[in-house]
């Protein structure tokens, strides 16, 4: 079993060629749902007195930095006595996927039920090596939401092509909720540039770790998700599991397990901290009121347009922007306000409330595209009052010591998604300001009122919006036209900027020739 179960991560490790093989769309899939009485768990107990002297509060607890993020999932599925459940857009075949992968294995083996449910878009497994994967133990499960009916990478882009509307939905949701007990939620994916395990480009991100009855709400959602028409077990790919491994692919597992900064290592030496951590009780929680929000996984499916671009996360934030009356902070790593977005800024600054903006620069996006649908809107969130910064590449990162595993360059990119109403109600979870978030895919998220944790988050986040990590922008001269001045700090001096930092004639490029394309915001 052991050698089956080590060989599954190696295919999933080692790209294989997928044939041509259409999905079984009738496929019947066994519903399955969260495991009652969580509290019977070593999990639960370790809890049971914080829960009750907070009767209807659930504690949080910010995770901000990229190793403890990585670390406080594997402590997570290490302690699991019933079950996993993992949630996830981008689930990578790299160190930090390999060794999370191998602790769910571990877990399994130890008679955990592991349900991982990933989105196909983005899939970074064929299909030969899931199967193999969920064959090699039956307490694991997998499922893809809304898997393109023909298996072929190639032809992939053709099916997007012709089928668009329902293929260019996806599921962007993020979780990982350990015995119904403990769950993280935030806006990281799994793979080495989420965890700061990257020698060359890491995001800037930030989590949230909750417990009590908000747990049971994202779990909730996950089941409704996971039991979802849209949602199918890669039994259904139709997958014939005859391969064959050999020497050279189990040399190339081994070589992630034997990095001496790598994830393994780490975890080797901190795995005492992280599960004692998580079983020492609420000295570290904020415990307040919560609510668990998320899209209805058949929000693809709407056939009415109008009904297809109702959001549950939009309604919800709108009532809480809605009673702002001091200052809203928001940090997003993808910002497509539209005029309706600009128009809502509008209305906060003209009633006093301070709106301050933090999203990604050209130089440090991930995904030139998307800044280039933010960049009509800057002159008018500008002239609407807004304090607009733009997160640097060079942002220097968190202590070598204390959150990175690999030495490697400074590049950074912003990738949370963050917004603290006045410094009282935060909102935590997957979803961007931008068109697809807003219409196209589905999102998950926390909204929490607790002064205290917005506190915390805003004094996490806070040194981003210094001159040393993002430029601040004005206009150059507001009443003369959109002309628009970056400040900041370079090598300890101030500088002043009236061109774009675009970090290379290429990605100015790419920016450009997006935003010429007719039609493109919506996708964005």
């Amino acid at each position: 079993m052991a050698l089956n179960l080590r060989a599954a991560i190696v295919m999933l490790l080692c790209t294989a060629l997928a044939g041509c093989v259409t999905l079984q769309e009738d496929y019947q899939a066994t519903p399955s749902y969260a495991f009652d009485r969580p509290e019977e768990t070593t999990l639960g107990r370790a809890r049971a007195q914080d829960q009750a002297r907070h009767p209807g509060e659930s504690g949080y607890r910010l995770i901000s930095g990229g190793v403890a993020a990585l670390l406080t999932r594997a402590a997570m599925a290490d302690l699991a006595e019933r079950s996993i459940d993992a949630q996830y857009y981008i689930f990578e075949s790299d160190a930090a996927g390999a060794f999370l992968l191998e602790r769910l294995i571990a877990a399994a083996e130890r008679g955990v039920r592991v349900r991982i449910l990933l989105d196909d878009y983005t899939l970074g497994f064929e299909d030969v090596a899931l199967a193999q994967l969920a064959d090699a133990h039956p307490k694991i499960e997998i499922r893809v939401f809304n898997p393109f009916p023909n298996r072929s990478r190639l032809l992939r882009p053709l099916q997007l092509a012709f089928q668009l509307d329902r293929l260019g939905m996806r599921m962007h949701n993020k979780a990982f909720i350990a015995d119904g007990q403990v769950a993280v939620v935030g806006g990281r994916n799994i793979g080495d540039h989420y965890f700061e395990a990257q020698e060359t480009s890491n995001f800037r991100d930030v989590d949230i770790l909750a417990t009590g009855p908000i747990v049971w709400s994202i779990g909730m959602h996950f089941d409704e998700y996971w039991n979802s028409p849209v949602t199918v077990p890669v039994a259904a790919f139709g997958v014939t599991l005859s391969e064959r491994w050999g020497k050279r692919e189990m040399e190339h597992l081994r070589r992630f397990a034997e990095e001496p900064r790598g994830p393994h290592a780490e975890y080797a030496r901190r795995k005492l901290e992280f599960t004692s951590r998580l079983l020492a009780g609420g000295a570290d929680l904020v415990w307040a009121k919560g609510l668990a929000v998320a899209e209805r996984p058949m929000r693809i499916s709407d056939s009415a347009k109008s009904a297809r671009l109702q959001s549950e996360i939009l309604q919800t934030l709108a009532t809480v922007r809605n009673e702002a009356r001091r200052e809203v902070v928001m940090v997003m790593a993808y910002y497509v306000p539209g005029k309706r977005g600009v128009e809502l800024i509008s209305e906060l600054t003209s009633r006093g409330v301070r709106v301050r903006i933090l999203t990604n620069s050209l130089a440090s996006t991930d995904v030139p595209a998307v800044h280039a649908g933010y960049v009509p809107y800057r002159p008018a969130l500008l002239a609407a009052g807004a304090e607009l910064h733009e997160y640097r590449a060079d942002a220097q990162r968190p202590a070598p010591q204390e959150h990175v595993m690999r030495d490697g360059s400074t590049n950074s990119a912003l990738h949370a998604k963050v917004i603290v109403y006045d410094r009282r109600t935060v909102w935590i979870g997957s979803a961007n300001s931008d068109p697809r978030s807003r219409r196209l895919n589905t999102e998950s998220g926390l909204l929490i009122e607790s002064e205290v944790l917005a506190e915390r988050m805003l004094k996490s986040m806070e040194p981003d919006f210094s001159a040393e990590r993002s430029w601040r922008l004005s206009l150059q001269d507001p009443g003369l036209g959109n002309r628009i001045v970056w400040s900041g700090v370079q090598d300890g001096k101030s500088v002043v900027l009236d061109t774009e930092p675009s970090g290379g004639v290429l990605r100015g490029f790419g920016a450009w020739f997006y935003s010429i394309l007719p039609g493109i915001e919506s996708l964005l």
